[in-house]
């Protein structure tokens, strides 16, 4: 993901259907977005992808919270461009991400956070390997991976 990424980014999250699924779910200016986005620049723990299909942005996804003596990262700021609801982008980048968190990183667990009423996505998760490891405040954590968090 790059600066000239934000706007497109920025549209999709602000969404009434998007942002509900957010922790943070209020509408994002542009000027707090690009804020975030030079933080998140400094990190090294966090890697932000814009998901692309024919060369065409389609997506977003995010590995974070890399922690190497720990082996474990979180996934997730998944959303997909509206009119490419549908495609099986949010599954495959969450397939990716897994992959990419295992194989290319080699942490041996990944994990998510999603809310308890998002069944579709707790659904999608599950048919990803996810597996629900606790509730807390209407967050439900999922882990994938053979050394699986408490």
């Amino acid at each position: 993901m790059e600066e000239r990424d934000l706007k497109t980014i920025l549209d999709w999250r602000n969404r009434d259907d998007a942002r509900v699924w957010f922790k943070t779910s209020d509408k994002l200016t542009f000027d707090s977005h690009l804020a975030w986005y030079k933080r998140y620049l400094q990190k090294e723990d966090d890697l932000f992808f814009l998901v692309e299909a024919d060369g065409r942005p389609v997506g977003q996804c995010g590995i974070y919270d890399i922690d190497h003596n720990a082996g474990s990262a979180e996934i997730g700021r998944f959303l997909v461009a509206p009119e490419m609801a549908g495609n099986g982008y949010i599954k495959r980048s969450c397939s990716e991400l897994v992959r990419f968190g295992t194989r290319v990183l080699k942490l041996p667990y990944v994990f998510l956070e999603v809310m308890e009423q998002n069944t579709r996505a707790i659904e999608l998760y599950t048919r990803c390997g996810f597996v629900e490891e606790g509730r807390s405040d209407g967050m439900i954590r999922m882990g994938f991976g053979r050394d699986r968090a408490s």
